[in-house]
């Protein structure tokens, strides 16, 4: 593949209040209807938050931030900071009354946000327990930690 058609990321500056939807689990689907995509258009939240034993959990890698699968027009983005009270600032180059040309992030960067927050939710897992698993082919179902594979527990790499 051609690197010029890989994925990249558009990197959001949230607001208090978009850090708000974070901590409710709303700010994904949020980002979606503001810019008209579908559940397919990818959006990363560099936060996870979760139930153990009744209390509840956050792992927050990045506070403050979100990023955004590219693939739209830069004017959908770039409305975001306009139309949207929980996005502070959509990161970009030429500001200063220049063209503004959107900032963007390798796919591998983001990769290896999800792998870090992967790596540290596993730390508190115990086999037994109940989960939801939350990608790959079996998205959305219910499921029991039946062991780990020693080598990947809690690594961060």
């Amino acid at each position: 593949m051609d690197q010029r058609d890989a994925r990249t990321w558009v990197v959001l500056e949230l607001t208090r209040a978009g850090e708000s939807l974070v901590e409710d689990g709303r700010l994904v689907s949020s980002l979606r209807d503001a810019l008209g995509v579908g559940t397919d258009h990818p959006v990363f939240i560099p936060s996870l938050i979760y139930t153990r034993g009744g209390r509840r959990t956050a792992i927050t890698l990045m506070e403050g931030y979100a990023f955004v699968g590219t693939g739209l027009s830069e004017t959908f983005y770039f409305a975001l900071e306009r139309d949207c009270p929980f996005v502070r600032k959509v990161l970009s180059t030429g500001e200063d009354g220049g063209l503004r040309v959107l900032s963007v992030l390798p796919d591998a960067s983001v990769e290896d946000l999800r792998a870090q927050l992967r790596a540290q939710v596993s730390i508190d897992l115990d086999v037994g327990m109940q989960v939801l698993v939350t990608e790959g082919v079996y998205s959305n179902l219910d499921a029991e930690v039946l062991g780990f594979e020693e080598d990947t527990r809690g690594s961060l790499d």
